[in-house]
């Protein structure tokens, strides 16, 4: 009996183990939340504005109004069939990427130098979490004319972050991860960031609470706990249960 008890302990140990390594660099609340909503610049004509495509010199090429730019979060892409294909597929694709087990510094490499030179010099992209995982397109006329010779798009989200925070971003572009240009952190809950162009955006922040006021787990698909846990329930009243029959049998 004693045995069993102890074969049964080390089994659920080493499921519990399991978890914590297949355990995706997500916050919790990653796939229940919607979009960053976009922040309001300026009005033209009655219309709101989130931005301005400016070249390398500053100067303003196009504006860019709320009503065109469509923001789809992951959990809208894991939830809803009508979305559009080319928005919802990649979106799924590279969150599903990264459940699996896919470490952010294989996905994006050149973040090591902007988390050591942001951040901290001992740490590495592994330290960090995707807090907002969303998608971004156009529905008005064809922006992607606008990206050329270094022009860049500055929108601003609301992603309720304290100042002070380390925060950086990638997008991705041409099947890979790449950082942003840049990524500041306004000390007013809002991120600015400048794009090249218009794609599947990943915020990451400090995991673990280190440096964040959001206590960072890391994961937030919580099927895979929620299926160990009960797992992990079900050995226990085994145990339990087999204890008493031996007991009543032998007593």
């Amino acid at each position: 009996m004693k045995k069993l008890f102890t074969l049964s302990l080390a089994l659920i140990l080493a499921l519990v183990l399991t978890v914590s390594v297949s355990a995706a660099p997500f916050v919790p609340s990653i796939t229940n939340k919607g979009a960053p909503d976009l922040i309001v610049i300026d009005t033209i004509n009655g219309k709101d504005v989130v931005g301005f495509i400016t070249d390398p010199d500053g100067n303003k090429i196009s504006t860019e109004y709320k009503d065109c730019l469509i923001i789809t979060s992951i959990t809208e892409a894991l939830n809803n069939d009508d979305i559009p294909d080319k928005i919802r597929v990649p979106l799924i694709d590279v969150y599903n990427e990264f459940k699996d087990g896919k470490k952010l510094s294989d996905a994006c490499p050149e973040l090591s130098d902007i988390v050591k030179e942001g951040w901290d010099k001992d740490k590495t992209p592994d330290d960090l979490v995707i807090k907002d995982l969303f998608d971004i397109s156009h529905d008005c006329d064809d922006i992607a004319n606008h990206f050329n010779n270094g022009n860049m798009l500055d929108l601003t989200f609301d992603l309720g972050i304290s100042g002070g925070t380390f925060i950086t971003a990638i997008v991705y572009i041409d099947g890979k991860w790449v950082p942003v240009k840049d990524c500041i952190n306004n000390g007013d809950g809002t991120v600015t960031v400048k794009f090249t162009e218009i794609c599947p955006v990943a915020f990451l922040v400090p995991g673990n609470g280190q440096n964040i006021d959001i206590v960072s787990p890391t994961t937030s698909d919580m099927s895979g706990i929620i299926l160990w846990g009960s797992v992990m329930v079900a050995s226990l009243l085994a145990i339990v249960a087999l204890i008493v029959y031996r007991r009543r049998v032998n007593g």
